[in-house]
């Protein structure tokens, strides 16, 4: 009986230990799955920085560079290798002066085909015409004829009546000369007929022959001037720009080797990182600076094509313009987006790139603790803290791609 007691009694110790030693793995488990990760950092090896209220200022500072206010294109109107220049890059040039020349050997083959066959087609019209002409002489002729026999004929036929009437001439004499009257008559009514019918179906065919040839002249001078396409010549009056072209080089139709600078005026023209461009409209002002003087610019025009991660707006001057301006001349451009406001603030930083501002390491005496954050616009200079910050509070604004893993931070010094 106390042998039993005593198995009991073990085997009870024995669970009781079991217990024991569970609950302290759960325990130990649960605490260091709740620890929060450390990591040692040198005060040297980051920045830290302090959140301020202040004025926020809503504005972005972009790069722009002067370009003519108003250009036009200088298009190649016929392809071809260039033979020759006859300008280059920077020089004013008045509208119609040649830049270029190019050749196309198919094409001048092509047109001097298209010419010869447009001539022979006129030279044929025209023969057309000569002959039509021909026919209304010939057809002049016989009403010409027919009138004079009919008068003829009436004065022989007036002479024998007479002779006939004084009972001198013959009756024989008489009636023939009636007939002969009388088919000089019809003859010259058939005659007329014809020719007025034929006149009228004459006149509309020459008219159509005239419009024809007029057309075919038309086209031939066209075809001359187009055979000018191979000189490339300024579309307008201004200085010519962006022009690189080489000799042999192939140009095809319509490319554009070039523009002419009008010399009316400037503009400026930006390139913007894609993450302004839901934030810039039409309209937003902006100023520079140029030797000391403010000027005041407005934005004209957004070009929403996005390349190398940057879209390009355009600014003009709103009052005075800068009178020393030259072409390709950059400025540094203050952009207002909106007013200013009084707002928490937090100068940027590295860390940005790894946090994308959702969190932050907040700096308490020795130890650094991570955050979540909320910022909502920035300038130059800061970000606009919207929440999960204090006034007065200490911030690490250097890189995190070491740091990023850790949820505390240890700073020595």
């Amino acid at each position: 009986m106390d042998t039993k007691i005593v198995k009991k009694k073990s085997k009870l110790k024995f669970v009781i230990i079991i217990i024991v030693l569970m609950l302290a793995i759960l325990f130990f488990g649960w605490y260091f799955l709740n620890q929060k990760k450390t990591y040692n950092v040198k005060s040297e090896d980051i920045t830290i920085d302090e959140v301020t209220k202040g004025k926020f200022e809503d504005m972005l500072m972009v790069t722009a560079q002067t370009q003519s206010l108003n250009s036009s294109l200088v298009n190649v109107v016929e392809g071809g290798a260039v033979k020759e220049i006859f300008a280059e890059d920077g020089q004013m040039l008045a509208k119609g002066q040649p830049i270029a020349r190019v050749y196309n050997p198919n094409t001048e083959f092509n047109y001097l085909n298209q010419e010869t066959g447009i001539m022979q087609q006129i030279s044929q019209m025209r023969n057309s015409m000569l002959e039509l002409k021909n026919q209304e002489f010939n057809q002049d002729k016989e009403l010409l004829q027919s009138q004079n026999d009919y008068n003829t004929a009436l004065q022989t036929f007036n002479l024998q009546k007479r002779l006939y009437d004084a009972e001198i001439g013959k009756k024989t004499d008489y009636d023939v000369a009636l007939q002969n009257l009388n088919y000089q008559k019809q003859r010259k009514s058939i005659v007329e007929k014809g020719a007025s019918n034929e006149k009228a179906s004459r006149n509309s065919q020459m008219a159509a022959i005239s419009s024809s040839i007029s057309q075919m002249e038309k086209s031939l001078n066209i075809l001359r001037l187009n055979k000018n396409n191979f000189l490339i010549m300024s579309p307008a009056s201004g200085r010519l720009s962006s022009f690189t072209i080489s000799l042999g080089q192939n140009l095809t139709t319509g490319e554009s080797i070039g523009k002419i600078d009008l010399m009316g005026g400037y503009k400026l023209v930006a390139k913007v990182d894609e993450y302004y461009i839901n934030k810039l409209t039409t309209g937003i002002k902006g100023t520079l600076d140029n030797n000391g003087k403010e000027y005041e610019v407005i934005i004209t025009k957004i070009l929403p094509e996005v390349k190398d991660g940057q879209f390009s707006v355009e600014l003009n001057f709103i009052d005075s313009k800068i009178t020393t301006l030259k072409i390709g001349m950059t400025f540094g451009v203050k952009l207002k987006l909106s007013a200013d406001t009084q707002s928490m603030m937090i100068p940027k930083g590295n860390f940005y790139k790894d946090t994308n501002g959702k969190w932050i390491f907040v700096v308490k005496g020795n130890k650094a603790e991570k955050r979540n954050i909320s910022l909502g616009r920035e300038n130059p200079l800061y970000y606009e803290v919207v929440s999960g910050l204090k006034q007065g509070e200490s911030i690490i604004t250097s890189d995190y791609s070491e740091l990023k893993k850790y949820e505390m931070l240890d700073i020595q010094k």
